[in-house]
């Protein structure tokens, strides 16, 4: 299986099996993850600073990484991205740490020097910025 859906469906398959609670951040229009995750009764919600898609059942909050409202993010284990864009990458690292969640992050490319290197257990590069 190619292309980005594979992408999604493995990145949905590892956080599934590792954790309970988590938020997906900069969502955009594109639900797959979040939509396979939140079927599985793990996600809380997505969070982007665009108006959430026409129509979505998928718990979404209109929120900025850069200036967030923490208690969005209160009680989650983990918070994933999936292709942020560079700029977006230390926010998400001190909103991790500030509510004492993992951060995962699935790279658009191989933007970046100082990224970890991929998670074991994965087929798709994933790379931990934060351990709680």
């Amino acid at each position: 299986m190619g292309g980005y859906k594979h992408i999604e469906m493995t990145v949905a398959r590892f956080i599934a099996g590792r954790y309970r609670s988590v938020i997906e951040a900069g969502a955009g229009t594109n639900l797959h993850a979040a939509s396979l995750l939140f079927r599985a009764g793990l996600l809380i919600r997505c969070v982007d600073i665009i108006d959430p898609p026409p129509g979505s059942i998928i718990p979404y909050e209109q929120d900025d990484v850069f200036n967030p409202q923490l208690c969005l993010y209160e009680g989650c284990d983990c918070i994933y991205a999936i292709r942020p864009i560079e700029e977006m990458i230390q926010p998400l690292i001190e909103l991790a740490k500030s509510v004492n969640a993992d951060l995962i992050v699935y790279h658009l490319g191989f933007e970046g020097t100082n990224k970890p290197a991929p998670l074991p257990g994965c087929e798709v590069p994933l790379h931990m910025y934060v351990k709680s």
